[in-house]
């Protein structure tokens, strides 16, 4: 069994994504319960799976800080101090996920090992701004991997690393430096600093696909893109778009992660309970 857990706020933006992951994971069957992050004043929407609530954390009460990775660690430490999860294995998420089919494991997720995505821009030695990040921030920056979302990790794990990871994150956000060449990725320097110095190796497996990519092969699409065909006459991206409506099907060019993520959108608008008109 495995615990899938993302973190949202309260912006309508964001709470179309965890809808539809709510919808998507119900529809493959992944095994395990699924829980929604809720960092956000007055009470919660509706949700197709459980719902932690905490306050919205933005701005940060000390630094006043907006960025959206701190409200997801400090998320992660109220849930795992107050209703930890009974499974083992936690799947971390964004909410722009979705699940095409269910993310089962042949080998168990061990104690020290997470598995987790291979992503290229974390990688220490892409360019001197990486090696910069992580000389300055880790003890042992010949262990930083180069990861991201969707990760799997021992709970016990997780509960170890998401005090560093927050230390990490803020020494990194607090730094001017350092928070001009992270941007909004700083949370994901912060988890990979925090981890090489805990000692967690990863076990780099692909499990998601980017929206941009042309396969549908893998578990997860990972919408974090923007997407379009080769004559920009069609273009999608979850910035943009209006909440509750159809979008047009892609044309042939389009690559097949977005046709089959638009395919699964169009699919959960056209049910009765999701005919909300906000325009």
């Amino acid at each position: 069994m495995i615990h899938t857990v993302f973190s949202v706020d309260g912006s309508l933006y964001q709470r179309w994504q965890a809808d539809l992951l709510a919808y998507s994971h119900e529809k493959v069957g992944q095994p395990g319960p699924l829980t929604r992050l809720l960092s956000a004043d007055g009470p919660p929407t509706p949700f197709a799976g459980r719902t932690f609530q905490t306050e919205p954390f933005r701005p940060h009460p000390v630094t006043g800080d907006y960025h959206l990775g701190s409200t997801r660690i400090m998320a992660l430490k109220s849930w795992l101090q107050e209703s930890p999860p009974t499974e083992e294995v936690v799947l971390l998420l964004d909410p722009d996920c979705v699940f095409l089919a269910p993310l089962l494991l042949e080998e168990p997720v061990s104690r020290g090992h997470p598995i987790s995505q291979p992503v290229w821009y974390m990688d220490p030695e892409r360019n001197q701004d990486n090696q910069e990040i992580v000389k300055k921030h880790c003890q042992n920056p010949e262990f930083v991997d180069a990861v991201g979302i969707p990760t799997l990790i021992h709970r016990d794990d997780l509960v170890e690393l998401v005090p560093l990871w927050w230390k990490k994150t803020r020494e990194i956000r607090n730094d001017p430096r350092s928070r001009a060449l992270t941007g909004w990725i700083s949370g994901m320097w912060g988890y990979t600093s925090a981890a090489a110095e805990l000692g967690l190796r990863h076990r780099q497996l692909e499990s998601a696909s980017w929206s941009w990519e042309d396969r549908a092969d893998l578990p997860i699409v990972h919408y974090c893109y923007p997407v379009s065909d080769a004559r920009k006459q069609w273009q999608w991206d979850k910035r943009s778009y209006r909440p509750w409506e159809r979008v047009p099907n892609p044309p042939d060019d389009v690559p097949l992660a977005s046709k089959v993520l638009i395919g699964l959108l169009n699919e959960w608008v056209a049910m009765p309970e999701q005919k909300i008109c906000l325009y």
